[in-house]
């Protein structure tokens, strides 16, 4: 790996750890929908300051949308399953930072076996076992972890954040087959915004978007994660590299979690996140 890739992935890393601590004080202080809000208009602050220059792709792409509407429906889904899981993981994130960064590795596993029995992903039988015993630490995780300090209906959104979290790769996956990864993009994050205009905020909503200090660097610091991990799978890392770069940052938030917010204990947390992180490298690394 070059300099400038290693850069690259130690800077994914970074924000990657970043965004749950950051989002973390929103959940606790706004209602749940509300980080769908922010995120959504940050996201299309990026896209009006990027259409300059990826705008020509999205424009070639309206004839095949218009020839082929399923397309924009695949984008459409996304965003609503978006907006619906921004808002559990944000409910996880409420009560644990450590069980909103490690449900995406069962999250994985369940999209890899999903796309592996229904839509034509070959996996093998490591890969599958690998599957198989992520869902068995998320069991274990339930039973003597983290998930069992969580309320009852905390534990249900649990349930919904990692079903959710599947269906985007699953999404991910039959869409970007068929069109371009800007178009999906701009539909799928419209569509969020769509749904959170719908219900129709308040003024101060939209003020507190750039003036709420805690909502401000949780807005700026995921978005800037998006353009670093949208260019870096696009021209400068392997998407394999990109996710495993996101991944590594989950036991460093689980041992930070443990220590400022009291979740569980500093070696349970590393225990679980590396374990994680080792199970789901051989699923990371075939995508």
């Amino acid at each position: 790996m070059y300099t400038g890739e290693l850069v690259v992935a130690l800077l994914i890393v970074i924000l990657s750890i970043i965004k749950p601590l950051a989002y973390r004080p929103v959940a606790q202080h706004y209602d749940l929908s509300f980080s769908a809000l922010f995120t959504s208009m940050w996201t299309t602050l990026f896209i009006a300051l990027s259409f300059p220059f990826l705008g020509k792709s999205f424009i070639a792409e309206i004839p095949l949308l218009l020839s082929a509407p399923q397309l924009i429906l695949f984008g459409v889904s996304k965003g609503i399953v978006s907006w619906y899981s921004i808002k559990f993981s944000q409910a996880v994130n409420k009560q644990s930072t450590s069980s909103v960064v490690f449900f995406p590795f069962i999250s994985l596993a369940l999209a890899s076996f999903t796309l592996n029995m229904f839509l034509g992903e070959s996996l093998n039988l490591l890969q599958l076992a690998i599957i198989f015993l992520l869902g068995v630490l998320g069991f274990i995780l339930w039973f003597f972890g983290m998930v069992k300090e969580l309320s009852k209906d905390w534990k249900k959104y649990f349930i919904f954040a990692i079903v959710l979290n599947a269906l985007c790769p699953v999404l991910d996956h039959v869409a970007l087959r068929q069109m371009n990864w800007y178009s999906y993009f701009v539909l799928s994050n419209l569509t969020t915004l769509v749904i959170c205009l719908c219900r129709r905020p308040k003024l101060l909503d939209f003020k507190r978007v750039f003036i709420s200090r805690d909502v401000f660097v949780a807005g700026f610091f995921n978005t800037l994660r998006e353009i670093v991990v949208i260019s870096a799978s696009v021209s400068i890392l392997p998407v394999s590299l990109v996710n495993f770069s996101i991944r590594l940052a989950a036991p460093i938030v689980m041992v930070f979690s443990a220590i400022r917010y009291k979740e569980s204990t500093v070696k349970s947390q590393l225990i679980f996140g590396i374990v994680a992180l080792l199970l789901a490298l051989p699923i990371i690394m075939a995508r």
